[in-house]
């Protein structure tokens, strides 16, 4: 755990673990650690994925706001580890499988980190066993994945199996090989490790793929990293008997030539993490297990499979540790850089009742470790506490709200923590905290902004309207019915300024717009095209409501906005309701008429184009680039598009020191009751 960062809180299906034991797999996680010391250009250039996403950005965002979002993603700390142990402190109100005070092996990436204090869903924890000791359990998840490999491979009592690379993963996969009935084979150019091997009992070993026997192998498990141009593939093939097996372990470029492959006839498998239901949103969140007659094998069953096999002596982790650490060290060992002989790192913490209640002490103090901050302190009109610091506040709002000078942020919440310590880094006074009701019951903080996912924005705008606090909340205000009911009793006596981030009906274009447009009926088309987001993202989960209902608000308050009419219907045309492709049409009380075609695209083109028609009249405005009237360009934003977020923060800080909403801000019962059309034109 980083100094001051926060202890995570606990969520729904998840448990918090108090960490006993982690283990260092040297492979993947000095390879982690180099990408978290690296420059900024690097770390960017490291990740492909988004070296297109800069392009892309610099072209549509300008310099400054590509800078500013690369610097917040990557500047982040990230976690390290997956697989540890130690006891279970508390549990979410649905589990029942598990208990407070009980031992358990825990696992996956972003849950068992190296960290006194874990929170892990409930289907990556597994009770362990009393005849294994925490040291040993702490393996539990990488001998899941070992599992899980043989299973991919069809390994089982005869066959013969060869494992290129005997680093850590490799060494427990020949373990449970062996326990398997199989004849494990390696090879491997480090001596040391060959003699590990040995000492575990395989078959035999190898230098080099060159001295193992071609033709004679039912499956070869390929354990060691191989990216660009390489022969893994083509010497397991050569290994390979007619219609064998090749199963990608290791970070493995599918690079082969097709000879032997198809004159073999071989099957290339490729092992997914730990097994069926890692990276499933509905298992790892939402704490759904599969069918044991439809899947046999899942993450937690791979880890009480391991669990029981050490408890009878099978599985044996403890000749694999080549070195243990106290937590307090584990910044020195990777900084010390990785070391070819080492296999496993045993990571022991120490746990005091002193540390444990300082972690839970929320003061508005600097954190350990807090960027110092030049300026001299002021009294400041808004004291901001920050509740969910992700992608979006902390690439598009943070740097605003650092440049303000009305604005003290005292408070930045996430739930892990992690995002809210990068948060809090960059404010003189910023506290990070995992619970948003540390901030919300706090006295000195007097507005908030909510940037969290979506089911929770109305939970939270209630509470924070309920404590007295002036609130920003990010659209959308609500994603069911339900929950704005929650918030229409603030709406008929309304205290506190209330603000959805609808930012764009302050952009300086918008403003620049509604003055020029003429007072009759009007017909907007509005043209919103987005690329497609990959398939388990937070957006396309129905919990969430979905990546339309969470942005179609936007759009449709901003044609409010220029129209200054009322809102008399709002019908929606699905066409297609999983992806949320849909056509929107907005009746208004002046006879004005809007639409939006908000549909995916796969071309590079410009996200909106608004165009309006009256008579003798037209208006385009060109993704925030550019706007023309009757013909002429009347505003070009040059360096980047202007969405209107500096200018929405400037009338939310006007609103808190007047205590009054601004003359263009829409009510709180104004919001709620767009969001209830749009929730009845889209059916949910």
């Amino acid at each position: 755990m980083l100094a001051g960062c926060p202890v995570p809180s606990l969520r729904p299906h998840c448990i918090m673990v108090r960490t006993s034991a982690t283990v260092i797999s040297p492979g993947t996680e000095f390879r982690q650690a180099q990408q978290t010391t690296a420059s900024l250009f690097k770390k960017a250039w490291q990740r492909p994925d988004l070296v297109t996403l800069i392009f892309k950005s610099l072209r549509s965002e300008g310099a400054r706001q590509t800078f500013d979002r690369v610097q917040d993603r990557l500047g982040r700390p990230l976690p390290m580890g997956y697989c540890g142990a130690g006891i279970v402190h508390a549990v979410a109100d649905d589990i029942t499988e598990l208990t407070c005070g009980e031992r358990v092996a825990i696992g996956g990436m972003d849950h068992a980190n190296h960290a006194e204090w874990n929170v892990v869903p409930k289907n990556f924890a597994a009770p362990i066993p009393d005849k294994v000791s925490d040291e040993k359990a702490a393996f539990t998840t990488l001998y899941a994945l070992a599992l899980h490999a043989l299973h991919q491979g069809g390994s089982g009592i005869g066959n013969k199996v060869a494992i290129l690379g005997t680093g850590l993963i490799g060494q427990l996969i020949a373990q449970t090989a062996l326990t398997a009935g199989t004849h494990p084979y390696v090879i491997e150019p480090n001596p040391a490790r060959r003699s590990m091997a040995e000492k575990t009992g395989v078959t035999a070993t190898y230098r080099a793929v060159q001295d193992a026997p071609n033709n004679q192998f039912d499956t070869v498990y390929i354990c060691a990293p191989a990216q660009g141009n390489h022969t893994l593939i083509d010497d397991a093939a050569r290994l390979c008997r007619d219609r064998g097996t090749i199963v990608c372990v290791g970070d493995v470029a599918p690079n082969g030539k097709r000879d032997a492959l198809y004159r073999k006839e071989i099957d290339l498998r490729q092992v997914r993490s730990y097994g069926p239901g890692r990276y499933d949103p509905a298992y790892e969140e939402a704490g759904q297990d599969y069918p044991e007659g439809h899947v046999r094998w899942t993450v937690n069953r791979y880890m009480k499979a391991a669990l029981d096999l050490m408890s009878d002596g099978r599985l044996d982790p403890l000749p694999l540790i080549t070195r243990e650490i106290t937590f307090d060290a584990i910044a020195d060992h990777f900084t010390r850089g990785a070391d070819p002989d080492d296999l496993a790192t045993v990571v022991h913490f120490a746990h005091s009742e002193m540390a444990q209640d300082n972690q839970n002490d929320f003061r508005l103090t600097p954190p350990s470790g807090s960027l110092p901050c030049n300026e001299p302190a002021r009294d400041r009109s808004v004291s901001l506490g920050l509740i969910g610091t992700g992608n979006y506040l902390g690439g598009s709002l943070l740097p605003l709200l650092r440049q303000h000078a009305r604005i003290d942020v005292l408070a930045c919440a996430s739930q892990s923590g992690l995002s809210a310590l990068a948060a809090a880094r960059k404010f003189r006074a910023a506290k990070p905290c995992s619970n948003p009701t540390d901030i919300l019951d706090n006295s000195q903080i007097n507005s908030v902004i909510i940037a969290t996912r979506h089911d929770s924005h109305a939970t939270l705008a209630d509470r924070a309207l309920a404590a007295g606090k002036h609130v920003w909340l990010e659209k959308p205000i609500a994603i069911t019915h339900e929950d704005l009911e929650r918030l229409r009793p603030h709406a008929t006596n309304q205290k506190s300024v209330f603000m959805i981030g609808h930012n764009r009906r302050y952009a300086a274009m918008s403003q620049k717009l509604r003055k020029l447009l003429p007072p009759d009926a009007k017909q907007f088309h509005y043209r919103v095209r987005f690329k497609p987001l990959s398939a388990d993202h937070w957006l396309n989960r129905p919990d969430q409501g979905g990546r339309t209902i969470g942005e179609i608000s936007h759009f449709i308050d901003l044609m409010t906005y220029l129209t200054g009419a009322k809102i008399s219907d709002i019908a929606c045309d699905w066409r297609d309701r999983k992806r949320g492709d849909s056509i929107w049409r907005v009746y208004f009380s002046d006879g004005s008429v809007g639409e939006v075609s908000y549909l995916h695209t796969t071309r590079n083109e410009p996200k909106e184009i608004l165009e309006i028609a009256a008579p003798d009249f037209g208006a385009s405005l060109h993704d925030w680039r550019r706007l023309q009237v009757n013909g002429k360009v009347v505003m070009r934003n040059w360096r980047a598009r202007d969405k209107g977020q500096k200018n929405a923060i400037n009338a939310f800080v006007t609103a808190v020191e007047n205590d009054v909403p601004g003359p263009d801000t829409p009510s709180l019962n104004d919001e709620i009751n767009l969001m209830e059309r749009i929730l009845n034109a889209a059916n949910t």
